[in-house]
């Protein structure tokens, strides 16, 4: 997503601002799993991890979306 850093700032700040932290908590705990673990994971459960990391990217677009 392709967004401004006013944008970003307003969401931060806002009602969500919380749950932005919340996602960005849990996105750094996935891909450090991954870079960890990875290759010890298997096929399946990478895909789980990528189906969540790329929800919680979702949920951030819309969020930060709100603000554009």
């Amino acid at each position: 997503m392709n967004c401004s850093k006013k944008a970003i700032w307003l969401a931060c700040n806002s009602e969500y601002g919380e749950r932005l932290a919340e996602i960005t908590k849990e996105h750094v705990s996935l891909a450090k799993e991954l870079t960890i673990n990875g290759r010890f994971m298997t096929a399946r459960d990478r895909e789980i991890v990528m189906s969540r990391v790329e929800a919680l990217r979702q949920e951030r677009d819309g969020i930060i979306s709100l603000f554009e």
